[in-house]
């Protein structure tokens, strides 16, 4: 199966369904580690930019990329 099927069998879901989808997706993105490529366009986009939030959240994102998710232990 392609990610265009993939794709177009998540717009047949219900939206609930949906929902569920898109957290999944999130949840995934924010576990896994960015490749050397993700993050030396990251580290290209944060010695650009002038706005200091822009700054901070490209940081944020890097480090997380680097490291992964951190797991709760809790």
């Amino acid at each position: 199966m392609t990610a265009q099927q993939i794709i177009e069998e998540i717009k047949r879901l219900d939206p609930k369904e949906q929902i569920g989808v898109i957290r999944f997706a999130y949840q995934l993105d924010a576990e896994r580690q960015l490749s050397g490529e993700e993050l030396s366009k990251l580290v290209a986009r944060m010695t650009e930019t002038d706005d200091a939030v822009e700054a901070a959240t490209i940081r944020e994102a890097i480090v997380r990329g680097f490291y992964g998710a951190k797991k709760n232990n809790a």
